[in-house]
């Protein structure tokens, strides 16, 4: 595992780099004021989440959105950082607008769902306020801007399941027989899966799991069509990403006479389904497309 080492001044300018995650962990040594700044483009006009670490004094972390005054979201922090040892945190920014800032050990000191989330193609960092620091920061593969663009573009395809108002009207059904098409955070992943009798069902770490706090597929226009191996089609619906950053789409596959919704892994080559408690592997699936028609084209991702 490779580390990339930032050293920073006392200043409140940023520095850049590229990014192609969605979550990521780094360590930063600090006495206070250690700020994360993640943004589409590095013009004035991009969208910004900025989360300050360690604020006033090492005593609060907040994050603002697109430097804006408020805080979006905001945690007592009391003395999370020091300037003599490494702080280990880890970041996620999940395409439905989930951003989370944590410890290692997956608590969550701080979190904001933004209604309108927009892709993270840059991070920066910086330490200010008097403050110096040292960033190590995690590298590793994952999923691709294209496809990490897709997944926010889609984002207003997905409503959150509301136990009180029922399925949205639009929802998309999988089958005729009360099956639709949904997807939930599990471990660090966001997993799609099948819907029925208001809990969505997916698939991990070889087995099921059912959730009641998910998000389901709205719109008009989707197919289905036949893939194998991990491939998709032009135009499928990327749904989700793997807790370790892989591209996730939706998967159908008719199993004994009823069709279940799982989760299409191309680094895997194969769609994963809930059955009876467990994840089945299928190698031959369907795929969803989001299109009232597609291309007979098929590309591996």
């Amino acid at each position: 595992m490779s580390f990339l080492r930032i050293i920073t001044p006392d200043s409140l300018e940023y520095r850049y780099f590229p990014t192609t995650k969605s979550r990521l962990k780094l360590s930063v040594q600090a006495a206070h004021d250690a700020r994360i700044s993640l943004r589409t483009h590095l013009d004035g006009e991009s969208n910004v989440y900025e989360i300050i670490i360690g604020g006033w004094g090492n005593t609060m972390s907040v994050i603002r959105r697109n430097n804006e005054d408020h805080n979006v979201a905001e945690a007592e922090t009391r003395n999370i950082l020091d300037a003599q040892h490494m702080c280990n945190m880890r970041l996620q920014w999940s395409c439905d607008g989930t951003l989370n800032i944590g410890h290692q050990n997956g608590e969550v000191f701080l979190s904001y769902k933004d209604r309108n989330p927009f892709a993270v193609n840059y991070i920066g960092v910086s330490t200010a306020w008097g403050a110096t620091g040292e960033f190590l920061i995690e590298e590793s593969a994952c999923t691709s801007a294209v496809i990490r663009q897709q997944l926010v573009d889609t984002s207003h395809l997905w409503i959150d399941y509301n136990e009180s108002c029922g399925l949205p009207q639009n929802a998309v059904s999988a089958s005729e027989d009360g099956l639709y098409i949904g997807r939930a955070h599990y471990r660090d992943s966001l997993t799609p899966g099948g819907v029925r009798n208001n809990v969505c069902t997916i698939p991990w770490g070889g087995a099921s799991h059912d959730k009641k706090d998910f998000q389901v597929l709205c719109g008009k226009y989707v197919n289905w069509v036949k893939s194998w191996e991990g491939s998709v089609p032009l135009y499928a619906l990327p749904a989700g990403e793997s807790e370790d950053g892989h591209a996730l789409f939706i998967g159908r596959v008719l199993h004994d006479g009823v069709y279940r919704i799982g989760k299409i892994q191309p680094n895997h080559q194969l769609c994963y389904i809930p059955v009876d408690g467990q994840a089945e592997p299928h190698i031959d699936y369907e795929t969803l497309v989001i299109c009232d028609y597609y291309v007979a084209e098929y590309i591996g991702r």
